[in-house]
């Protein structure tokens, strides 16, 4: 099934733009999102490890404040607790580890209509939504201007096993910025690499996106899940490695790529279980990993005072 990744706290950020009926998606990448700072609100259907990836994805990014991020953490972390007790939407924060201090939440969508539509819950639950706003008030100070994204997938030029696969902890995120008139030239290349793996039986895990609000649409953005540091850090390069390639098709490569790419940029991320509301299928698939997720915390009773003698 197609998963959505929300953002929950990130819900109120979008207010103006869109409807006063739909509090805002919540992104993120940010997958309260990703989420890290991006990740919205929906009806949240869990994707299966094998799925195909959300047709839509928004990402909120927030740049946290030298100093502030464990006051951040604390806040997120808060409004996910917040959102599972409401029995919101799934989703996946992630914390960068190399680039700018952000955290981007992950949000997935079936078409923009669903996306309009999910933000009713918010509007059935006062409670809630003035929680939130609360949160986010207090939040507000710790970050720099957030930035909202919303991509396509790009069936065509990746291979991959779903979005969030089984035991994901570590994102590798390339954003690359393509020269204007230049994008036949790119996904040519990325067909390439598509085809030549396919052939070859390779492990597919490049999630391809275009940008098409936020960004220029020349931008887009390949997400590959990991299970440890190590894979994520061993996959690392420029478009991972080619090393199943031969040397025609590299050359052909490396022509297209000088032509059509402009920069790309690449960021290892990882997981925040406590700043998540995770799916049911990744608590199964991982539960040591998600211990400090919200759904897995449980209240302490408070005690009882002790019986008069």
């Amino acid at each position: 099934m197609t998963a959505r990744l929300a953002v929950c706290l990130n819900v109120q950020t979008m207010r103006p733009r869109l409807i006063p009926a739909l509090f805002s998606l919540l992104t993120i990448v940010s997958l309260s999102t990703v989420s890290l700072a991006p990740f919205v609100v929906a009806t949240a259907v869990a994707q299966n490890a094998a799925s195909t990836p959300p047709a839509i994805l928004q990402v909120y990014r927030d740049q946290i404040k030298p100093g502030k991020m464990a006051e951040y953490s604390r806040l997120e972390g808060e409004a996910a607790h917040a959102c599972v007790r409401a029995s919101t939407w799934p989703y996946a924060a992630v914390q960068s580890i190399t680039g700018p201090q952000e955290v981007w939440f992950f949000s997935g969508f079936d078409s923009y209509a669903s996306m309009e539509k999910s933000g009713e819950p918010f509007v059935r639950n006062a409670t809630l939504a003035a929680e939130l706003g609360k949160l986010m008030e207090a939040k507000t100070p710790l970050v720099n201007d957030p930035h909202t994204v919303f991509l396509e997938y790009r069936e065509d030029l990746g291979r991959n096993a779903g979005l969030m696969r089984a035991q994901a902890r570590f994102f590798n995120v390339t954003i690359v910025r393509v020269y204007p008139g230049h994008e036949k030239e790119f996904e040519e290349s990325q067909r390439i690499v598509r085809a030549v793996r396919e052939r070859a039986g390779a492990a597919g895990n490049r999630v391809v996106y275009q940008t098409v609000s936020g960004m220029a649409s020349n931008t887009y953005m390949i997400f590959s899940p990991y299970h440890s540091f190590r894979e994520a850090g061993e996959a690392l390069g420029p478009f991972g490695q080619d090393e199943d390639l031969d040397d025609s098709t590299r050359s052909r490569l490396r022509d297209l790529r000088g032509t059509a790419v402009q920069s790309s940029e690449t960021f290892v991320f990882a997981i925040s279980p406590p700043m998540s509301n995770p799916a049911g299928e990744w608590l199964v698939d991982d539960p040591e990993f998600w211990r400090s997720s919200p759904p897995l915390q449980r209240p302490v009773a408070p005690k009882k005072p002790d019986s008069p003698k």
